[in-house]
């Protein structure tokens, strides 16, 4: 089983990663003068015999925090999810790199990992924030499924949240729970 989240809205939103920070360059610039005892890796060495001119490009990230942000997908066409959601585009949406909860609890407990959670987080507040117009809502929803089922839960007459997207942009805390509906407003 896997844990999934979704967006629904009135209108179509962009899609793809958002919020990280890389380079690209090629395999064998990398090796040359980023990191040379990369040769020495087997994962390294693979890409480099399959690829013996080292210009496949690869993406450089200096820290995991860099490396974390999130992914947008859709609108969903596949899956009926019209007893959940009011709003027609549905798009699933991932805290790559990361996740989307940040408490003091999780803080203490994941010091390192914390500030990629706390990304996640803030760069899909962001992107609320760049996508939606004043007095626009959005609809989240997260849900565990086993195969391509996603919605087969029963609908939610009423959202379990509903928030203010200023409030979320200054949030200390969040957490974005199983089986939750939450109507962010704009």
């Amino acid at each position: 089983m896997s844990l999934f989240y979704y967006m629904a809205a009135s209108h179509g939103l962009p899609t793809g990663s958002f919020g990280k920070k890389n380079t690209t360059m090629t395999l064998m610039d990398y090796v040359t003068y980023v990191n040379p005892e990369a040769k020495n890796h087997t994962h390294m060495q693979t890409l480099l015999e399959n690829y013996p001119k080292g210009d496949k490009l690869v993406e450089i990230y200096e820290t995991a925090e860099d490396a974390a942000g999130l992914y947008v997908r859709g609108p969903m066409e596949d899956q009926d999810a019209s007893h959940i959601f009011r709003f027609p585009y549905v798009y699933e949406v991932h805290p790559d790199g990361g996740s989307f909860q940040m408490n003091e609890e999780i803080k203490r407990s994941y010091p390192t990992a914390y500030p990629c959670y706390q990304k996640c987080l803030t760069e899909l507040f962001h992107y609320l924030d760049r996508n939606l117009e004043i007095g626009e809502q959005i609809e989240l929803f997260s849900c565990w499924a086993d195969g391509s089922e996603r919605f087969e839960e029963a609908a939610k007459l009423e959202p379990d949240l509903t928030l203010k997207l200023t409030e979320l942009l200054q949030a200390e805390e969040f957490e974005w729970r199983t089986q939750q509906y939450i109507v962010v407003k704009k």
